[in-house]
């Protein structure tokens, strides 16, 4: 007997990064990746801890993803009350050898509090010994929820970390700036008095996504425009079979004057993936769906790159009556005027959490070698929660990465 397994071009097999046997009834969930001209760097949520709920683990790969190795977790600071969540990580361009890395410390479970981690390596990231971890400045000693950072690294030692807190009473993001590679911080407030999570806008009961821009390394920022509101039709802020709130999914990627969105939005009653674009800097947005389908799509990850071009990755239902679910990944070559035919990130199908749902975002980057993908599928039932890693070096045109440093949030 032959066997023969046909891959969609151009993504490679598909590989475990969590490559262990996670215990069944146990979750790897949301993902983050970075990657330097050395190494790719990947931290995920993982459940599959016996003495606590959940760490944020670390895996390093020096072969282009071929392989990985786990350096290292963050865990809770106590294991009967607090969690940990939401990892990010990014790498300092101006050392391939440095990353930087985030996540969330929640405690209290009847009245959820939280501090951000932030973890940065002197040496090589492959040794757990070169890490070292601190609460970012201020530390509250979780008087208020801080929730979603997501952190960037302009280079020379400039790195700002977004998050939400209800530190000023209502919810809105708060910048952390450092300009000596994570030594020290200042706080900044983009948008004071703006209600916001998670880096949208929720006005009078739906939800808008709002830019803003920076045009000197994150000091100061100025509002652009609102390229799109999500609506998810008669299913509300979650989607027909994915029950985490739409609101969630939204992602930015920019560079000069053109920006462009990704989200979640209703389409004949099923959530699809729709890209926001703009190439005169937010003064006018053009909306169209990536690949319109009766099948819920969610998670849209998005990249670029200066010649024009845009990269998406989405999970998406395959099979509704078995919570069966898919990667998936489209490209254009001309800012989003139009996008190829999908084709398939992983391997293999497989279940998916559905509801209540599992994680928020997957990791997707791209250099001048090609396009670098990792996601997870957490299901809480027979075959357990998994990271994957997959990329594509060849058949889709590849990234010109000589970007400048304005930047969007």
């Amino acid at each position: 007997m032959i066997l023969v397994i046909i891959l969609d071009a151009p993504f490679s097999a598909n590989v475990k990064v969590s490559n262990w046997n996670v215990s069944t009834s146990k979750d790897q969930l949301e993902v983050s990746i970075t990657k330097s001209s050395k190494w790719i760097v990947t931290s995920w949520i993982d459940t599959d801890w016996s003495s606590f709920f959940s760490a944020n683990d670390l895996a390093v790969s020096s072969d282009g993803g071929s392989t990985w190795k786990f350096v290292t977790y963050y865990k809770p600071p106590d294991y009967q009350n607090c969690w940990i969540g939401d990892p990010y990580v990014a790498y300092e361009p101006s050392n391939p050898d440095k990353f930087y890395w985030v996540g969330m410390i929640y405690c209290n479970p009847n009245n959820p509090k939280g501090e951000i981690y932030f973890c940065t390596n002197n040496s090589t990231p492959d040794n757990a010994s070169n890490w070292s971890c601190k609460i970012l400045p201020p530390n509250d000693n979780w008087a208020y929820f801080k929730d979603k950072p997501n952190i960037v690294a302009i280079g020379n030692g400039i790195v700002l970390i977004n998050y939400t807190t209800d530190k000023y009473g209502n919810y809105e993001i708060l910048i952390a700036r450092s300009s000596d590679y994570g030594n020290t911080w200042r706080t900044i407030r983009p948008s004071a008095g703006v209600v916001s999570t998670v880096a949208y806008f929720s006005i009078y009961g739906s939800t808008r996504i709002d830019v803003r821009k920076s045009t000197n390394g994150g000091l100061n920022w100025s509002f652009v425009s609102s390229p799109a509101t999500i609506s998810t039709g008669s299913y509300g802020t979650s989607c027909r079979y994915f029950k985490r709130p739409a609101k969630i999914h939204s992602n930015i990627t920019a560079y000069s004057n053109y920006i462009a969105v990704s989200y979640v939005s209703d389409y004949n009653g099923y959530c699809n993936v729709a890209v926001a674009y703009s190439n005169d800097g937010g003064s006018t947005w053009i909306r169209k769906f990536i690949y319109p389908s009766s099948r819920d799509q969610v998670l849209p990850m998005m990249a670029s790159s200066k010649n024009g071009y845009l990269y998406v990755m989405w999970q998406e239902l395959y099979s509704s009556t078995y919570s069966i679910w898919r990667t998936m990944f489209s490209y254009s070559t001309n800012w989003g005027s139009s996008f190829s035919t999908p084709s398939r990130v992983s391997d293999h199908n497989y279940k998916f959490n559905q509801n209540p749902a599992g994680h928020d975002y997957n990791g997707l980057v791209i250099d001048n070698s090609g396009v670098y993908a990792i996601w997870a599928n957490d299901y809480y039932t027979d075959d357990a929660g998994l990271v994957w890693f997959s990329k594509a070096t060849s058949s889709i045109p590849l990234a010109n990465l000589n970007e400048n440093k304005t930047d969007y949030n």
